[in-house]
């Protein structure tokens, strides 16, 4: 067994971990808890900027995953009182995280731009051989990435450090935010009464945000996970060999 196998194994076992205690232990104060608490009330103050800048910073952290997509739930479904008419427009909320989800993913792709000179020569070239050999495939995984929960930074670090047109980047990402972050928002306006129901007091930001804190590190390390277990010289030779011979 490799060892990055090893280290996905180790980390998964100790994420599953660290979520039974948080939900066994809900006292304990979880930094992400807290996070996003902070997120919510700072997005409820500063109404629609407010979830793009959330969702802007939320998106632009790299190494560590940031749940921003319970602004969006919230607000898509937050009213003014327990039975008084909503707040926000969904779709409106939707466009808005989606515009500032996609700035934070252009963040992600600076950041490997700048440091591709930190990789190996070969490294970088072999997977622009690849992306070059799927120059349709690409943006549909960006916008597959970026219409799912699935992390995308990852993805988008490694295409910059491919100096991968950004603007091929940027189209799919956006459309595929906007989407998914517009059926977030819907999702918390057809929902968040009966989320909130079944939390009881303790609000939308303890079991809820644990489990998606969980959920997202767990992604992360999948996708980091395939990124670097995936052999791109031999891929892009595969494609090369095939293509050959047809």
């Amino acid at each position: 067994m490799r060892t990055v196998d090893k280290m996905f194994i180790i980390s998964i076992i100790l994420v599953a971990v660290y979520w039974v205690v948080s939900l066994a232990y809900p006292d304990i104060t979880s930094p992400i808890t807290a996070l996003c608490e902070w997120m919510i009330e700072s997005a409820v103050v500063m109404g629609y900027a407010g979830t793009a800048i959330i969702s802007f910073l939320g998106s632009a952290s790299v190494i560590v995953e940031v749940p921003f997509v319970i602004v969006p739930f919230v607000l898509g479904g937050l009213r003014s009182s327990p039975t008084g008419p909503f707040l926000f427009n969904p779709w409106l909320i939707g466009l808005l995280s989606g515009v500032g989800a996609t700035l934070g993913d252009m963040v992600s792709y600076v950041l490997g731009h700048t440091g591709a000179r930190l990789l190996k020569e070969g490294e970088a070239k072999e997977f622009r051989e690849f992306i070059d050999e799927h120059p349709t495939a690409t943006p549909l995984a960006i916008w597959f990435l970026a219409v799912t929960p699935l992390p995308l930074d990852p993805a988008v670090v490694s295409l910059g450090a491919a100096k991968y047109p950004w603007w091929k980047v940027l189209i799919p990402s956006l459309v595929g935010e906007i989407i998914f972050l517009m059926g977030v928002a819907w999702a918390g306006r057809l929902s968040l009464d009966w989320v909130l129901a079944l939390l009881g007091v303790g609000g939308p930001a303890t079991i809820l945000s644990r489990t998606s804190e969980v959920l997202g590190i767990v992604l992360l390390i999948l996708t980091v996970y395939l990124v670097v277990r995936l052999d791109w010289s031999k891929l892009a030779l595969r494609k090369s060999r095939e293509s050959t011979q047809v």
